[in-house]
């Protein structure tokens, strides 16, 4: 299991560098997941949204007046999605960004450079 961000997949400009490592975790989770078909070895990518933690996150909204999802609520929420045996684990807003770059024109070329 890895831990990304739904900015992994869609940057937010105002932080390029944690945008651009969490990509590179995205990327990672991509590679080995592909490396590692076929080995009963399954590479599961955490996907988590704008959090209220103990990082300095509290509930008051961003410069955007977005409010991060309290913790005990994501938790719950991530431990619902992985139930179902999901290889990205994503939730809450989280889930629209994976979702906005994710599409099957995407995949598909991922695949035919992948054999």
């Amino acid at each position: 299991m890895n831990v990304s961000s739904g900015l992994g997949y869609v940057p937010l400009a105002r932080f390029p560098v944690y945008c651009a490592t969490k990509a590179a975790v995205h990327s990672f989770c991509l590679s080995i997941r592909r490396q590692l078909r076929g080995t009963g070895v399954k590479v599961v990518e955490i996907v988590p949204p704008y959090v209220a933690t103990d990082l300095g996150h509290t509930l008051r909204p961003d410069g955007a007046g977005r409010v991060p999802m309290p913790l005990e609520e994501y938790i719950a929420a991530l431990m619902e999605e992985l139930e179902g045996g999901p290889e990205e684990a994503a939730v809450g807003s989280a889930k629209r960004l994976v979702a906005a770059s994710a599409g099957e024109a995407v995949r598909n070329i991922f695949a035919g450079m992948n054999p």
